[in-house]
C-alpha cells in the first residue's frame, strides 16, 4: 500500500474517533445530573441496608426474575430483575409486581406508599433554562419523569444548589414595564422573569421606566389633547 491512501485511512480513523468521542459527550450527563443520581443510588444502598439487617435469617431467596425497587426519589417504582445475587439476597426482592409495589406490611412492599402510580398524570421539575436566568420547570413527559435522573419531585428540590444548577435556580426580581398609553401613559411592577429577563422593555425602577425616551418616547403621564368629558 503506498503512503497517501495508508494516510489517508488514518485520517479517516482519527474523524471517526473524534466523532464517536464527541457523540458520547453530548449524551452523557452533566456534572450535576450524575451527582444526583449517585446520591439516589447511595439512599437506596440504604435503604436496602436497612432492610437487609431486619430480613430474618429464613428470609425466601427468588430465582430470577424477580422484582426490585428501581427508584426512591421522587418517584418510587419496581421493575425486573434478571440477576441472580439480586434475586437471590434474601431481601429487597419479591415474586410478583404487585408484591414488590404493595404498600409495607409485613414482608411485603418496598415501599410506605406503595408505587408511584405512572399511569395518572405525573409531573417533576427539570432544567428549564440556563442563561440569562437559571430556572426549573414543570413537566408531565413520562419518559423524563421516569427516569432516575434529573429529574425532581418539587420545583424547591430543582432549585435546591447542587441540583439542576450548581449555584440553584436565579431569584426572581420585580422589574418595571409600560402597562398603560391611554388616556393616561403609566409603568407598572411584574414578577415575571420571562418579561423581566427578555432584554428589552424593562426597568429597574418606576423612573426609570417613566423617564421620557425608555418606556414611553414622552414619559409617563397623561396624554395631551384627550377630550374632556
Amino acid at each position: 500500500m503506498s503512503p497517501r491512501p495508508a494516510a489517508t485511512l488514518l485520517l479517516l480513523a482519527a474523524l471517526l474517533g473524534a466523532a464517536a468521542a464527541s457523540s458520547r459527550r453530548l449524551h452523557a450527563p452533566s456534572p450535576t445530573e450524575k451527582l444526583n443520581a449517585d446520591r439516589q443510588k447511595q439512599e437506596a444502598a440504604t435503604a436496602a441496608a436497612k432492610q437487609a439487617a431486619a430480613a430474618p435469617a429464613s428470609a425466601k431467596k427468588l430465582r430470577p426474575p424477580c422484582f426490585v425497587p428501581t427508584s426512591w426519589y421522587p418517584y418510587q417504582l419496581c421493575d425486573v430483575s434478571q440477576d441472580a445475587t439480586t434475586c437471590g439476597r434474601g431481601y429487597l426482592a419479591w415474586s410478583s409486581m404487585a408484591e414488590c409495589c404493595a404498600k409495607q406490611r409485613g414482608a411485603l412492599g418496598a415501599f410506605q406508599g406503595g408505587c408511584t402510580d405512572m399511569s395518572k398524570s405525573v409531573t417533576c421539575w427539570v432544567a428549564g433554562s440556563y442563561s440569562p436566568t437559571k430556572t426549573c420547570q414543570a413537566t408531565t413527559d413520562l419518559s423524563i419523569c421516569s427516569r432516575n435522573w434529573g429529574r425532581w419531585g418539587s420545583e424547591a428540590d430543582c432549585c435546591a444548589p447542587g441540583a439542576a444548577h450548581a449555584d440553584g435556580c436565579t431569584q426572581s426580581q420585580p422589574c418595571w414595564v409600560a402597562t398603560a398609553w391611554y388616556p393616561a401613559r403609566a409603568c407598572g411592577l411584574v414578577k415575571d422573569d420571562t418579561v423581566c429577563q427578555r432584554g428589552w422593555g424593562a426597568f429597574d425602577t418606576e423612573d426609570d421606566c417613566c423617564a421620557p425616551g425608555a418606556a414611553h418616547s414622552d414619559g409617563c403621564g397623561p396624554v395631551a389633547d384627550v377630550p374632556q368629558a
